[in-house]
């Protein structure tokens, strides 16, 4: 569950700043994300990112309001296709859908063939 300071400045951020630690030194970048009604954070990525190759080395992540200060940290979990519930489809379609996931289908597919992970922040 996402902190309820955190959660409140989402609200106001089109993305976050994802930091992520290679050879002990921490590399961020501006990520979208989707939120859902139980408050679980999600980010959808390229499979070959080197953010992505980061995350499969080392899960933590620390997610940081871009300008506004707050960060949270936590770990991703990379969800399986089959894993992909109803509610987080329709939001990542809907905010990825420039990105060829633009049906439920489309998205599994992309899933499917990793070409494109899911990830779920575990806030710690």
């Amino acid at each position: 569950m996402l902190p309820p300071a955190f959660r409140l400045a989402l609200d106001g951020a089109d993305t976050l700043l994802v930091s992520s630690r290679e050879a002990g030194r921490e590399r961020a970048v501006h990520a979208w994300f989707v939120v859902t009604p139980d408050e679980s954070l999600y980010l959808f990525n390229y499979a070959h990112a080197l953010r992505v190759a980061r995350w499969r080395h080392d899960p933590w992540v620390r997610l940081t309001i871009p300008g506004g200060g707050l960060s949270v940290e936590g770990r991703v979990q990379f969800i399986d296709p089959a894993d992909v519930d109803v509610d987080v489809q329709d939001l990542v379609v809907d905010r990825w859908g420039m990105w060829g996931a633009t049906t439920p289908e489309g998205l599994r597919r992309m899933l499917r063939d990793r070409s494109h992970v899911l990830v779920r922040v575990d806030v710690a």
